[in-house]
């Protein structure tokens, strides 16, 4: 499978080369940047070209807007986690309606990883939880909304990335465990997804020593076929991590990476960095006998299933079986959303400072990196509209500088009540908010002992290490998570009469 960005569809040459590709063969297309029309229109297009076989996938843990700029988002993972597996499993039903709607039929999605480790650089929101239970049971939640409308969902990644500190889009993390921690954790809720049903699951790039020394779980047998498929029993379709992070070009050329891809016993050589090299790499594998046919015949079977499953056409069915368009309801999926959202929230210390329009005067703060500024200025404009209150606004983190701390702090002498909303987290290729561990003083100059609020628009990790009157923890900085905040603060209830 290749990736295709709607963003570029109305360049010839790019066009052209994705046609090339779909001309060879490949299974099916993951779809990314671009808009909503303009990727169901592209899918459309190649679709055509591919005479209706091609399995379309996305990346949609949370929502279309996880990778595109349309539809809408949802609570992240971990505050799910915090809610009924029936909300998750309502959520996931939204989502894959809003994806089968503009042609996907696969979404990469649950992560059953378990936040084992609170510096994580790629899980972290992304997992429903700490506990092997509380994931097991949204995950299978979530795979349930998800194939009940004829969407393919993915449990990910296999066997567990959530006790890593390295993030595999740039480096090979290592999971040093022994395996009775593993059967009785990271396992878990991979093997109660298979219980439940899930039709596909996608290995990660990690290597776990005590299953294989050498090679990540995506590229290793011992993983995949004796693991995965012999002792978990798992007959559905198995697709690597996209081959093109850095965990495996920076080790395997792309030709290299499908062949252990395959020998391993996956289904899906997931966009390679060079999928023409991947192609010609499998190609010439196949003539001279170095994949094993048997292998290659069970996994066309399961491809088959797959297609079968999503309503495309099979190799023995002629009649291709489209689905009626859908008619998206954003109201409602909106609502489900915002009472998901709210639903997650946890208090922590004295509620009695809500609402905040109790406060003839407040200072807010936004805490956070640099790429957090869009989602920090979404929070403030919300704010703002939820009341006619004097507020100052401000963004800082730890490395403001002496003379423009004390500027805020003469700036907001008036206030009777401050408050700090956090939004960095840890995500794929970042850390934590640069300066964290000056956060607490400039806090404390910035309070000057005045009640004090902590919104965490994200991460709970590393707020408890910090003082305030109040905290209030949202697990997730998506677009409802951030409104469910706003109308806490100011007394407002989100649930429908």
């Amino acid at each position: 499978m290749v990736r295709a960005d709607a963003q570029h569809w109305n360049s010839p040459d790019y066009r052209d080369g994705l046609y090339r590709l779909v001309d060879r063969g490949v299974g099916g297309v993951g779809v990314f940047l671009g808009g909503l029309e303009e990727t169901a229109t592209m899918i459309e297009d190649l679709q055509r070209r591919g005479g209706r076989r091609l399995v379309i996938a996305g990346d949609y843990e949370f929502g279309l807007p996880m990778r595109l700029s349309g539809g809408l988002s949802f609570p992240r993972a971990m505050a799910l986690g915090r809610t009924l597996p029936g909300v998750t499993e309502h959520v996931a039903r939204c989502i894959a309606n809003e994806a089968r709607a503009i042609g996907v039929h696969w979404n990469w999605a649950p992560v059953a990883d378990i936040n084992a480790n609170p510096h994580n650089p790629i899980v972290n929101t992304r997992s429903f939880g700490e506990t092997a239970d509380i994931v097991a049971q949204h995950a299978c939640a979530f795979v349930r909304g998800t194939q009940r409308v004829g969407v393919l969902a993915c449990a990910k990644h296999a066997p567990g990335h959530g006790d890593t500190h390295v993030d595999s889009h740039i480096d090979l993390p290592v999971i040093d465990l022994d395996r009775a921690v593993a059967e009785q954790r990271e396992f878990v809720p991979f093997r109660a997804c298979i219980e439940g049903g899930v039709r596909t699951l996608m290995m990660g790039h990690i290597v776990v020593p005590f299953l294989d020394t050498d090679l990540p779980a995506s590229l290793s047998r011992r993983v995949v076929t004796d693991l995965v498929r012999t002792s978990w029993g798992f007959t559905g379709l198995i697709t690597t991590d996209a081959l093109d992070m850095g965990a495996i070009r920076t080790r395997w050329s792309s030709g290299e990476a499908a062949l252990l891809a395959l020998k391993a016993g996956v289904d899906v050589v997931l966009m390679p960095e060079d999928p023409h090299a991947a192609i010609d790499a499998v190609m010439n594998a196949i003539e001279c006998g170095d994949l094993d046919g048997v292998d290659l015949d069970a996994s066309d079977a399961r491809w088959e299933d797959a297609r079968a499953f999503v309503g495309l056409r099979t190799v023995s069915d002629t009649a291709y079986s489209s689905r009626e368009p859908l008619a998206i309801d954003q109201a409602t999926h909106a609502m489900i959303a915002l009472q998901a959202a709210d639903a997650a929230i946890r208090i922590v210390g004295d509620s009695a400072l809500m609402p905040i329009t109790q406060h003839p005067h407040v200072a807010a703060f936004a805490v956070l990196d640099e790429s957090e500024a869009d989602t920090a200025t979404t929070w403030f404009q919300s704010l703002a509209q939820a009341t006619e209150l004097n507020i100052d606004m401000g963004f800082v983190d730890g490395t403001i500088d002496e003379s423009d701390l004390q500027s805020l702090v003469d700036g907001i002498s008036g206030a009777t009540c401050v408050v700090f909303a956090f939004f960095g987290k840890a995500v794929a290729c970042k850390g934590k908010l640069p300066g964290f561990d000056r956060i607490p003083s400039v806090m404390a100059r910035l309070a000057q002992g005045r009640p004090s609020i902590i919104v965490a628009c994200g991460s709970p990790y590393g707020i408890d290490e910090l003082r305030a009157t109040m905290t209030m923890y949202t697990y997730s900085d998506t677009l409802p998570s951030i409104a469910a905040s706003v109308m806490r603060l100011i007394g407002r209830s989100v649930h429908q009469n």
